[in-house]
């Protein structure tokens, strides 16, 4: 069997023994777990020579939980034998087993073989794992089918839809050779593409009543002009007869993300519900018993009711990496939730916070541009359910007096506490960067030198810098209650 082939960047899994008892595993005592399959990056191509190549484990630490020396809390990073790595496996969706059947489960951070013994209620299996010698209850978002990876690009099972792409990939192989010798002819070239034909990806969707949402979908090729032609995975033809093909620029794609296994929700956990053939981003705004939640959709301001199987942490690809989403601390995202209404883990609503007259607060914009900047103000008197308002930074068109305007009740909260940061930010700290006279969400993207940093701003996807003295921690203002924002956390 041929050694695999791998690029930087490519997501693997590597085969290596299973943890051993020590703290975080279950009791910390009983035999190490059989060898098990760990998601992983590649860092460095192989090097041939010693047929090594060179990963990041995306679920493994130093110091812990996986074993090596150096700082605890980091990624573990080695060098593993060529024949230890196999490609990361495409995700199949919503998959049922029955007994007997082989799978893959998710335990212990990384993929362990298993059987099914027994199907159980609310989609959950018995399985028996670590060489049969116990059986643990999972739930299907925890289990996959077992492949096994031949090194020649098969997988066995084969996935659906595997042997119509070879196929086509036979015939794109046979067109590719007659557009090289024409490029060289002209001598032009196309962009090297960042997807590769036959990836598995999510294309967002941009059409109206979907924006936001993420379709699963497969590379056919690169056409040019930042665009490919995607075939969708559960999208068919207007006669239902085809996989539907359409063409999709590269900002509307991303990788296929890895699988995070999550025993639970709650609430504000920012989530991607599986609805209408794909995944929607949603915020959970009530746990109801019997694995089910109620997600809150900010686009169409719904709830809907969804089993935990149909649900999955919102993770965001950001600068080449996996990022899971902060709980949503939004006032506003939680005062439209009809679910979470009333009391809450913070205490009461801030609909009950009282806004006088002289109060100093910050109003949020939602015009085209600046949605989502906060400004300092003054309240100078109440119309009915609203504010007029007097900015402390913006002024009128002359530049004669600062700006004064009528501002809804929804959009103004008390001017946060200051809180002095002497220690610098880290990556993926939420913060607010003071710009254009206001304060903009966003967070760290990049540490720099001189105490500077890069701010990524989700909203218009700009990354900008800043100085230390310019940036804020966020705070967000719910129950009537200052709540520091959890930072962005690496997926894991």
């Amino acid at each position: 069997m041929s050694l695999p082939s791998f690029a930087k960047g490519d997501g693997v899994e590597i085969l290596r023994p299973g943890p051993g008892p020590g703290p975080g595993h279950g009791h910390g005592h009983g035999p190490a777990l059989p060898f098990a399959l760990y998601p992983a990056t590649v860092l460095r191509s192989p090097a041939r020579a010693k047929n090594l190549v060179f990963v990041e484990y995306l679920t493994l630490t130093r110091g812990g939980g996986g074993g090596g020396g150096g700082e605890r809390g980091r990624r573990l990073r080695e060098y593993v034998e060529l024949a230890r790595a196999r490609p990361a496996p495409p995700r199949e969706l919503h998959e049922r087993f029955r007994v007997g059947e082989e799978v893959d489960a998710y335990r212990e951070k990384g993929w362990h073989f298993g059987v099914i013994r027994e199907i159980r209620e609310d989609s959950k299996y018995l399985v028996a794992v670590g060489g049969g010698r116990e059986e643990v209850e999972f739930g299907q978002w925890e289990l996959r089918r077992h492949r096994e990876w031949s090194g020649d690009g098969v997988w066995s099972p084969p996935f659906a839809g595997d042997e119509k792409r070879e196929k086509s990939s036979t015939m794109e192989l046979k067109s590719r050779k007659i557009r090289f010798k024409m490029r060289l002819d002209k001598r032009t070239s196309l962009p090297p593409p960042e997807f590769g034909k036959g990836i598995t990806v999510e294309v967002r969707s941009d059409e109206k009543g979907y924006e936001g949402s993420w379709f699963s979908a497969i590379i056919v090729d690169y056409i040019g002009n930042d665009k490919y032609l995607v075939e969708y995975l559960t999208l068919k033809t207007d006669d239902e007869t085809e996989p539907l093909r359409e063409e999709a620029y590269s900002r509307y794609i991303r990788p296929f993300p890895p699988h995070l296994a999550a025993k639970c929700f709650e609430q504000l956990d920012k989530v991607d519900a599986w609805y209408n053939d794909g995944w929607w981003v949603g915020v959970i705004s009530k746990v109801l018993n019997g694995s089910q939640y109620v997600v809150y959709f900010s686009t169409t301001h719904e709830e809907l009711i969804f089993n935990m199987s149909n649900l999955r942490l919102h993770q965001d690809w950001i600068d080449g990496k996996w990022v899971i989403a902060s709980r949503d601390n939004s006032t506003e995202v939680a005062s439209r939730m009809p679910s979470f209404r009333g009391n809450t883990e913070y205490g009461k609503t801030n609909r009950n916070v009282k806004f006088g007259k002289g109060m100093k607060v910050e109003v949020r914009s939602d015009e085209d541009g600046c949605w989502g900047s906060w400004y300092t103000a003054v309240i100078i008197d109440t119309i009915g359910d609203k504010f007029l308002v007097e900015y402390q930074t913006l002024k009128t068109d002359d530049e004669t007096a600062f700006l004064k305007e009528v501002a809804e009740s929804s959009h103004i909260r008390p001017f946060p506490p200051d809180i002095e940061r002497v220690h610098t930010f880290v990556r993926h700290e939420m913060v607010d960067a003071w710009y254009n006279e206001g304060w903009w969400v966003g967070h760290i993207s990049q540490i720099l030198g001189g105490l500077k940093y890069k701010v990524y701003f989700i909203t218009s996807s700009e990354e900008l810098e800043f100085e230390h003295q310019d940036l804020r921690p966020h705070q967000e203002w719910i129950g009537g209650r200052w709540v520091i924002t959890s930072r962005g956390r690496n997926s894991v």
